[in-house]
């Protein structure tokens, strides 16, 4: 990097500062929308109502809102997906049993190209994001107190609700 193969703290910094820059983006058609430029379809308006609808989608208390822009909570959840843990990790970096379960809500900024989701991977599609949401969610210990439909596995999103979602999603 840089032209030379000397490794110095200022070209490590200069790197990971060039790095995240590629991470983040700024002119998606979201912020577009938002600057007045363009309009979302009424499936993709449809989509971030479901987002923000604490009885629909209930997204917004991890991963923010408009006024958001990194579209993330920055906090660690433990949002259902699994009955049990054999992955603890911030559990063990803490030493709280009450933290086993819990991963750091990640933005959902440029969510179409980073596939696989969720902390292990195990998602390979948006759709199947979306699926755990809506019927997939499993009770724990664990569970954070804002997955309230937990017990109904999921918000139980109707086909054209998940299909919203993701449309809106697909925006950032």
């Amino acid at each position: 990097a840089f032209g030379s193969s000397t490794i110095t703290k200022t070209l490590v910094t200069e790197a990971i500062a060039q790095f995240e820059r590629t991470l983040i983006s700024g002119n998606s058609k979201f912020d577009k929308f938002s600057n007045g430029e363009v309009a979302l379809t009424p499936q993709e308006q449809n989509g971030i109502d479901v987002f923000m609808d604490e009885t629909r989608g209930d997204c917004f208390h991890c991963h923010g809102n408009p006024n958001n822009p990194l579209w993330t909570d920055n906090k660690f959840n433990n949002n259902g997906l699994d009955a049990t843990f054999s992955d603890i990790v911030f559990g063990l970096v803490t030493g709280n049993p009450n933290d086993n379960g819990k991963f750091k809500s990640p933005s959902l900024r440029k969510l179409a190209y980073t596939a696989p989701y969720m902390h292990d991977g195990r998602f390979a599609t948006l759709d199947q994001v979306i699926e755990h949401y809506s019927t997939g969610l499993q009770a724990s210990s664990t569970i954070d107190p804002l997955m309230k439909k937990v017990a109904q596995g999921g918000v139980n999103l109707s086909e054209q609700d998940k299909a919203d979602l993701k449309a809106f999603l697909l925006t950032l």
